[in-house]
């Protein structure tokens, strides 16, 4: 059962930890810099610098 609601959209997750990931779509929070010299990308989770 999906529990954790954004208090914002009211999307539910089945985890606490899924639904602070989500928040950050609505702070803009992105506190992962891409590692290669000159890139100035950001990212809000870190495994989406993999991409």
């Amino acid at each position: 059962k999906k529990k954790y609601v954004c208090q914002l959209c009211k999307r539910a997750f089945t985890t606490s930890g899924h639904l602070s990931r989500h928040t950050k779509t609505h702070t803009g929070e992105r506190p992962h810099p891409c590692p290669f010299p000159g890139c100035e990308a950001r990212c809000s989770r870190a495994d989406n610098l993999q991409q």
